[in-house]
């Protein structure tokens, strides 16, 4: 079973924040059966998007630490209590957006400076999160916690696409990236089929074998959906269980070739 990836939100203002992040990221990364991820060299919005986004929608759990950021007021000036990172914030509130989403726990180990209020997402999602006293004793329960509490068993979505994208051959894989160019649902066979010449370099008898060969598997493996459609054309759409993931590993060559 591939290792499980753990999400490591912590804060980066001050050198003792980043060096945490980085020995929790160790500290996971120590223990089988796990991998960390902690964007400690993201600075754009591309590398956001492509990295920070990516790792919290294939994360299996994460741990999270939440330091003081400043003071919450009232519109009196009355101070209502020390807020944590913004971004952190907003991180904690996907995660929690995909635990209702997926309709599955995703565990999450929190520790807070004890100055730090809850808000938000957090009120909700996070459970008790544990006073951060110095890096020894937050590394100790970060250990403990992966042996008793991370994610562990089945194979979460990420996994099994995964292992169904491993799979492939690269025929599937052109069949694939040709139906997502012509839009990825209610595509007739023959638009697929017109691509994978004009844009795969496939002769053409070997386009209409590989299709009709090739078709019956990826169904089989729910990748995509066929229709039956005997007055213009049969049909074929990317399964919509599936679409997210498989558009993801298709990449931008697929869109780059859109109008082609």
């Amino acid at each position: 079973m591939p290792d499980r990836l753990i999400f490591v939100s912590c804060g980066q203002l001050r050198p003792e924040e980043k060096r945490l992040g980085q020995r929790i990221k160790s500290e996971i990364e120590a223990t089988p059966g796990f991998k960390a991820y902690f964007a400690d060299a993201v600075q754009d919005l591309s590398g956001l998007s492509a990295h920070i986004l990516d790792a919290l929608r294939r994360s299996s759990g994460a741990v999270i630490v939440l330091h003081p950021r400043g003071e919450i007021r009232a519109d009196d000036g009355r101070v209502l209590g020390i807020r944590s990172s913004v971004w952190i914030n907003q991180e904690v509130a996907l995660l929690a957006y995909r635990q209702f989403f997926e309709t599955r726990a995703i565990p999450v180990l929190a520790f807070r400076d004890p100055s730090v209020s809850l808000e938000g997402a957090m009120t909700a999602f996070i459970l008790n999160p544990k006073p951060s006293v110095d890096e020894d004793t937050v590394l100790a329960e970060v250990r403990r916690w992966l042996a008793e509490e991370a994610p562990s068993g089945a194979p979460d979505d990420y996994e099994v696409f995964q292992a169904k994208w491993d799979a492939l051959q690269a025929d599937d894989r052109s069949i694939l990236a040709a139906l997502i160019t012509e839009g990825g649902r209610d595509i007739k066979e023959q638009s697929v089929r017109r691509r994978l010449i004009n844009h795969h370099g496939f002769e053409r008898n070997r386009a209409s074998e590989v299709l009709l060969k090739r078709r019956t598997a990826l169904s089989e493996e729910n990748l995509v959906q066929l229709r039956r459609n005997v007055n213009d054309g049969d049909e074929m759409s990317l399964h919509p269980y599936w679409e997210w993931y498989v558009r993801h590993a298709i990449g931008p060559v697929a869109s780059s070739n859109r109008g082609a």
